[in-house]
């Protein structure tokens, strides 16, 4: 008697977790891509040959997504995987930190780009491009970046142009500019282009296409986003200070989480991005005091999935000015 009055209860708790789970009319997210299967996107970015696929202030790669139903969405963003950005005394490591520049893009429903760019990524967020015959920091394989734009830019009537390019004059060829990750697909369709006429912009008022590239097709994705109720959770967020040095370790629970990252706030109320992304578990950072600011100040580590979804820990108050 006992065990079948166990067993029913453990089937009830059973089917009420099933009844509780939320069941959405949308997908959470949708991809719009030229070639469906997102990892297929493994050419040039990651190392070896990069084939000269570089994003510069001089080199625009656009694409003809076609049009792209959004009824049921609510956010709309643009994706570019990216990877080998260089230090800069590249190839050597007399100077290891990145060559500054921006990334940026932009949508249009024709191959004219007189609409706002859209900032994407900052170099000191790309992973960086090993060197041969030494280590340096940030080396990894290629990200997918993420910007938002207006969903109302995109059209379900006719196509959609994504260019993505720099405005930065540091990026004007591969041994200076990070590289865009590709695939193949043999499609027999003029879908890509590469500009490399421009000088920081793309044409407002005549076509931006050049060069058609068949076969070979650059990671630009859009992304929608339906309302969803997934959440970011830092747990245990903390610190140690040992020989000069502060060493922060935490959790970050979630679904499809892809990046986390520490902001820095005076007040509480204004955060600002302090380091760059942090991708991969478990999770630790650490500054040295230098590093830091010589003030009252409070550090946070934040994190998102792949809904865009963030979530922060609890502040910490570091005050430098107090002696040891």
């Amino acid at each position: 008697m006992k065990k079948v009055l166990f067993f029913n209860i453990f089937f009830a708790l059973i089917l009420n977790i099933f009844s509780q789970e939320k069941t959405y009319k949308f997908p959470p997210v949708k991809y719009i891509s030229l070639i469906d299967d997102l990892s297929q996107y493994y050419f040039y970015a990651n190392g070896g040959f990069n084939a000269d696929w570089y994003i510069g202030y001089n080199n625009a790669w656009i694409v003809n997504l076609g049009s792209i139903t959004t009824s049921g969405y609510e956010k709309a963003f643009i994706g570019v995987k990216i990877g080998r950005a260089k230090n800069k005394t590249y190839p050597t490591s007399a100077d290891p930190s990145p060559i500054e520049g921006r990334i940026v893009v932009s949508i249009s429903q024709k191959p004219e780009f007189p609409a706002q760019a859209y900032f994407l990524v900052d170099s000191s967020d790309i992973p960086m491009e090993p060197l041969q015959k030494d280590n340096i920091k940030n080396v990894d394989g290629a990200k997918w970046f993420w910007t938002e734009i207006p969903i109302n830019k995109i059209s379900s009537e006719t196509d959609n142009y994504v260019a993505v390019w720099s405005q930065s004059k540091s990026f004007t060829d591969s041994s200076n500019s990070p590289i865009i990750a590709a695939g193949f697909l043999s499609d027999d369709k003029e879908n890509v282009w590469l500009n490399h006429s421009i000088s920081g912009a793309l044409p407002p008022h005549q076509s931006a296409l050049e060069t058609p590239i068949h076969g070979i097709k650059p990671a630009i994705v859009i992304k929608l986003i339906a309302q969803n109720d997934y959440k970011v959770i830092i747990k245990n967020f903390s610190y140690e200070l040992k020989k000069e040095r502060f060493i922060f370790n935490w959790n970050t629970i979630g679904t499809d989480v892809y990046k986390n990252w520490f902001e820095i706030s005076y007040d509480k109320l204004e955060w600002q991005k302090y380091t760059p992304n942090i991708y991969n578990p478990p999770y630790f950072y650490s500054f040295k005091k230098e590093e830091l600011p010589k003030d009252i100040f409070y550090l946070r580590v934040c994190a998102a999935d792949i809904f865009e979804n963030k979530g922060c820990s609890n502040p910490v108050n570091i005050n430098l000015l107090k002696k040891e």
